[in-house]
């Protein structure tokens, strides 16, 4: 079975249209759209989203009454461990893009958990041992 660990460059988007929040803009309507459309499809393989994922969807959705239950079915979070963390500095540290930190973590536990990255980011293109794909793009 397919594994994906999920950015919050995906979730944001997909729990504003299940909250059913309106889009600030045409951009913004695309986005949610796709990512529920991914969501949608990919539910047959594995959901994870890290401690960092955790934290930004937490940021985001703080006002909602039942964001724990929302988040059940993503077997969350994953907790980072000694060879994420040295996956993270090689990640940082062999690159002449430097990620974000919480990106950094989500590629180095979708590679140590051979696990496909799900997002739209660009920092997550061209990274070397990362299987990601860009749902805006699917």
């Amino acid at each position: 079975m397919k594994v994906y660990h999920l950015d919050s460059s995906i979730l944001i988007p997909y729990y504003n249209v299940r909250l059913g929040r309106k889009p600030r803009n045409k951009e913004a309507s695309e986005k949610n759209e796709k990512a529920r459309a991914f969501m949608e499809k990919s539910t047959a393989g594995a959901l994870r989203m890290s401690l960092a994922t955790y934290a930004e969807v937490v940021r985001e959705f703080h006002d909602v009454d039942n964001l724990e239950d929302m988040l059940a079915p993503l077997k969350a979070p994953l907790a980072f461990r000694t060879q994420e963390a040295r996956r993270w500095a090689r990640l940082q540290n062999r690159s002449s893009r430097v990620m974000g930190d919480n990106d950094a973590w989500n590629a180095a536990l979708a590679i140590c958990e051979n696990a496909t990255l799900v997002g739209s980011d660009h920092a997550f293109e061209n990274r070397p041992d990362l299987d990601y794909v860009d749902f805006m793009r699917v």
